[in-house]
């Protein structure tokens, strides 16, 4: 198993395609980003049902090594200072094809 973080990122759509511009400038080989996410939080109950963009959220996930983490971190401190959203990084580890196999042997 190889240890990694996972870094998951709601925020205001508008914001999107600058925070996916970054992540590539920092390295990340991927991404997946889920649109037209509804939910609550501080900022109380964002409808999904909202038809302008300015007023929906998004949900963008990645799994990157430690050093990209703090940097998609330190940026999005920078973004949360004047944007609705959340930021959390996770460990997790990502399990090889045939590791199990491995292990028999």
């Amino acid at each position: 198993m190889i240890p990694l973080k996972k870094v998951d990122i709601i925020i205001e759509a508008v914001k999107v395609e600058r925070i996916t511009y970054v992540l590539e400038e920092i390295g990340v080989s991927g991404y997946t980003i889920v649109g037209n996410i509804s939910g609550k939080g501080p900022h109380g109950v964002l409808d999904h049902n909202c038809k302008a963009k300015v007023f929906e959220n998004s949900y963008i996930f990645t799994v990157c090594t430690q050093t990209q983490a703090d940097e998609i971190v330190e940026y999005m401190s920078e973004v949360l200072k004047y944007f609705s959203g959340a930021c959390f990084v996770s460990d997790i580890y990502r399990v090889e094809l045939g590791e199990k196999a491995q292990k028999k042997a």
